[in-house]
């Protein structure tokens, strides 16, 4: 684990297998590049590269909130199927440097979104802090 700078422990891991989001059943984001963050008292939260993501039914809205440690973060409402959930998904365009690998990329609210890790539900999955770290070496 790193400190960050206000001093909570964190780590950057990439997934081992390919995620999919789904939102009511259909896809909203595949890939085989998803980088986990391991924040100290919170849930991990996986983040997808935007190319993996189906930004067509992604809108960005104005809310950002700021973080003290990643920065500023921006919020997307989704729109599928006829279904609007606002503030769903967010992503750190330019985070500050110890959070620089999920820079653009997007994270979404797990009670919105059902995550499937190499085709097994989240329920029977964990995210855990094994893997290939940012750098490439294998935990």
């Amino acid at each position: 684990m790193t400190l960050s700078p206000s001093g909570a422990s964190f780590q950057i891991v990439r997934e081992r297998t390919r995620v999919r989001a789904l939102f009511e059943g259909h896809d909203i984001a595949d890939s085989n590049d998803v980088v986990v963050v391991h924040e100290e008292g919170r849930p991990p939260v996986r983040y997808f590269p935007r190319k993996d993501v189906f930004m067509v039914f992604l809108s960005q809205t104005d809310k950002v909130t700021r973080n003290p440690d990643k920065g500023d973060a921006r919020y997307f409402t989704i729109y599928r199927d006829q279904h609007i959930v606002d503030n769903v998904a967010w992503s750190y365009e330019t985070p500050n440097a110890p959070f620089a690998d999920i820079a653009g990329r997007i994270a979404f609210r797990p009670e919105h979104v059902e995550f499937q890790a190499d085709g097994h539900s989240a329920a029977e999955t964990k995210i855990d802090d094994e893997g290939v770290d940012i750098g490439g070496r294998e935990r």
